[in-house]
């Protein structure tokens, strides 16, 4: 019986473990902004019509893709978008100042040890750029001096 139920707490620590690293990747790479929480690779047309009217907006011909890329700029942060098929997706959003925070409550001018408290040490770094990647994105900070300078969701390339 003691084997069992030490067997059963193994295995509920494991459980425990797992489902904690899911949630934690999930908030990695899920943006969110006034109720509105954005994946990469997520149909553009629904996040768009819940944000509103942005402030600016423009289009270009896309070098990777058939069609016109977007971006869309709102308090805060930008949104870019791709087009595939008919529908145009998430590709990015860009942090553009300090006010704007991730979930887990980086922004623009954290430390470098913050971010790390934050997201943990599974990221490669270059040149000051730390880059957190899963299958569903990307989350990049770019720092300078040990400061958080910019912050980038960014989609996997599917």
């Amino acid at each position: 019986m003691k084997r069992r139920i030490g067997r059963l707490c193994i295995l509920c620590s494991l459980m425990l473990c797992f489902c904690q690293a899911a949630v934690i990747t999930g908030w990695a790479y899920t943006f969110e902004t006034e109720g509105v929480e954005i994946s990469m690779d997520q149909d553009a047309s629904e996040v768009l019509s819940q944000l509103g009217k942005a402030e600016s907006y423009y289009e270009a011909q896309s070098s990777s893709y058939q069609g016109k890329e977007k971006v869309y700029t709102y308090k805060g942060f930008e949104l870019s978008t791709y087009p595939s098929g008919s529908a145009d997706y998430v590709k990015s959003i860009w942090f553009l100042n300090e006010e704007t925070v991730t979930p887990e409550g980086i922004h623009i001018g954290s430390t470098i040890d913050e971010m790390t408290a934050a997201y943990g040490d599974d990221y490669t770094e270059a040149n000051g750029k730390y880059q957190y990647v899963s299958e569903d994105g990307i989350l990049a900070f770019y720092t300078k001096k040990g400061l958080v300078s910019g912050i980038e969701y960014k989609s996997g390339g599917k």
